[in-house]
C-alpha cells in the first residue's frame, strides 16, 4: 500500500511536466482551455466552477454544461482514424504533400513523439505543404479536423 501512495504522489506530481493546459470540455463539444502558466486556481461557488488565471480573469461554467474536465498538451492530435483522412491528401512527392483544404484551414504535421514540426495555414482552396526539411520518418497530417499517417522515406 505504501507503494502504491509513492507512485500515485509521483504521478500526480509529474502532472505538470508534461501537461501545459487544463481544458474545460463542455456537453455542446466546445472547449474552454487555460495554459498552466496562466492558471492560478479552480474553485466552486454552488453550481459553477471558476478557473481563475493569473491575469485576474475567472472563466465561470455552470456544472451542468461541462462534460468533463483534464489536463493536456497543444499536439491537439487526439485519436486517429487512418481511415477518415482518405481523401485528404491528393497526392505525395519527396519535397510536398498536395492537400484538399479549404483557404484558411491549418494544415499541421507531428513527429510521432506529438511535438509539431510543420504547420501552415492554407492560402486558397486546395494547395500543398512543403516536406523536403523534413527528415525521414512517420509523421501524422492534421487538416480539415481529419489526421492521416505519413511515412517519408
Amino acid at each position: 500500500m505504501k507503494r502504491f501512495l509513492i507512485i500515485a504522489i509521483l504521478f500526480i506530481a509529474a502532472i505538470p511536466s508534461f501537461a501545459q493546459r487544463i481544458v474545460l470540455e463542455k456537453n455542446d463539444s466546445g472547449k474552454q482551455a487555460v495554459a498552466l502558466q496562466n492558471f492560478r486556481r479552480i474553485t466552486f461557488n454552488g453550481n459553477t466552477v471558476n478557473i481563475a488565471q493569473n491575469d485576474g480573469t475567472i472563466i465561470g461554467t455552470e456544472m451542468s454544461d461541462i462534460a468533463k474536465i483534464y489536463f493536456d498538451d497543444y499536439t491537439r492530435i487526439g485519436e486517429v482514424d487512418f481511415n477518415e483522412g482518405k481523401d485528404l491528401i491528393s497526392y505525395i512527392s519527396s519535397d510536398e504533400i498536395a492537400v484538399n483544404c479549404k483557404a484558411g484551414e491549418e494544415i499541421a504535421i507531428y513527429n510521432v513523439s506529438g511535438s509539431m514540426v510543420q504547420q501552415k495555414i492554407q492560402e486558397s482552396d486546395g494547395g500543398s505543404i512543403s516536406i523536403a526539411n523534413l527528415p525521414k520518418g512517420i509523421y501524422l497530417l492534421r487538416a480539415n479536423r481529419q489526421t492521416v499517417k505519413l511515412i517519408k522515406k
